[in-house]
């Protein structure tokens, strides 16, 4: 690739969708009220536990564990309004017009949080305290019915959800379940030039895995040389970069260093994990 050809590389930006940008928003604003109300109860964010059964690994959105119960909860940002089928499926019509049949997402999430229970207990020989699934609806624009009474979950908009972990009775989880949540993985994730970011797993990448940011030179790169600067010191002066397999793309694929401005690895995954 010839200079100017590098160089403009690493002006290219990337917008992020509104509606992704929308959802992450509500996801870390859902995480951060939570981790205020919660006191000494464990909350963790997107752990990713393996499935035995299907193979590859399953997402919980957000863990909530006590000494009492733990909390399997998963958050939609949807517009519009929804209605459940007699299948248990969720069906979205969306402020546009458009539908969408999702999926079971209270048995999905259940069946996630079963995995997780039975994983602890092999692990350690103890049951973990008693669970519920919970949903949340974080849109203020969506309009919604209280699920029907056969439904196995309980369902909250974002500040009925926040009172309710205000009013649990909470104590920390055991060190047995704390070490085992804390050996689940999260996302690796790319922020790219312009904002948008990727989540997924990077596969191979050619420097210790440690966050860092990256800087490309200016104009002045033209002269001497359009080039990558980390923070963690390396200098990258070509197209190389992190293989990743992107959550929604099948493959892998290499994300130039030059398109990049931040890199956040995965917390270690213990061996259950």
């Amino acid at each position: 690739m010839g200079r100017f050809e590098e160089f403009f590389s690493r002006r290219k930006r990337f917008e992020p969708e509104g509606h992704v940008v929308s959802g992450r928003l509500a996801e870390f604003r859902l995480m951060k009220l939570t981790r205020a109300v919660a006191g000494p109860a464990l909350v963790l964010e997107g752990i990713r536990i393996p499935d035995p059964e299907e193979g590859g690994r399953r997402e919980i959105d957000m863990v909530i564990a006590t000494g009492k119960e733990i909390l399997f909860v998963e958050q939609k940002h949807w517009s519009g309004s929804f209605t459940i089928t007699s299948e248990g499926r969720f069906f979205q019509q969306r402020k546009n017009g458009g539908t969408l049949m999702h999926k079971d997402i209270v048995a999905w999430t259940a069946r996630k949080g079963d995995i997780l229970c039975n994983l602890h207990e092999n692990r350690t020989g103890k049951s973990t305290p008693p669970s519920r699934t919970v949903l949340v609806f974080s849109n203020k624009n969506l309009e919604w019915e209280p699920l029907p009474a056969e439904v196995p979950a309980e369902a909250y908009d974002e500040l009925g959800f926040i009172d309710m972990v205000e009013r649990m009775e909470k104590s920390p989880p055991s060190d047995e379940l704390r070490e085992t949540l804390m050996g689940f993985g999260t996302w690796d994730t790319i922020h790219l030039n312009g904002g948008k970011t990727v989540h997924g797993d990077i596969l191979a990448y050619p420097f210790p895995k440690v966050d860092c940011i990256m800087k490309n030179t200016g104009f002045i790169g033209i002269i001497t040389g359009p080039k990558t600067y980390l923070s963690t010191g390396q200098v990258v002066a070509d197209q190389i970069g992190p293989l990743m397999s992107v959550v929604g793309e099948d493959g892998s694929r290499t994300i130039p260093f030059a398109h990049i401005s931040k890199i956040e690895f995965s917390n270690p995954r213990m061996e259950w994990g």
